[in-house]
């Protein structure tokens, strides 16, 4: 088992390197996974429910899963309901994709406005 993680993570830090830097400066500034840790107290999730859920949504971030997928993974891998699963998603869109979402939106506009002046400073 502990080999499948190795290859796993393995191919998870691979993808990461391959994501433009916007984006992962917009997963990296966003705490997500201490979010994750929060559901326990909130949901009541095992640690074993909470790291499937993280390695959920660190293959979703890194482009390795699919997102119409995310809801029927959890469901599974989680062993929660589909309700269950769909209302998590929600919670994960609220509280983790929607803050990645305006982040990476916000270092895009960074990076049109240095853009922007460098040009002009460029033929100035």
């Amino acid at each position: 088992m502990t080999d499948t993680i190795d290859l796993l993570q393995i191919k998870i830090e691979k993808a990461k390197r391959e994501l433009p830097l916007e984006t992962v400066n917009a997963i990296n500034a966003v705490d997500w996974k201490s979010t994750i840790l929060g559901l326990r107290a909130s949901k009541g999730y095992t640690f074993e429910q909470l790291s499937d859920l993280e390695l959920e949504t660190e293959l979703l971030l890194c482009g390795l899963a699919r997102a119409e997928d995310y809801p029927k993974e959890l469901e599974k891998r989680m062993g929660i309901s589909r309700a269950a699963a769909n209302e998590l998603v929600n919670e994960m869109n609220n509280l983790v994709f929607r803050k990645i979402r305006e982040e990476l939106i916000k270092n895009t506009e960074r990076k049109k406005i240095y853009e922007k002046n460098e040009q002009k400073n460029t033929s100035d």
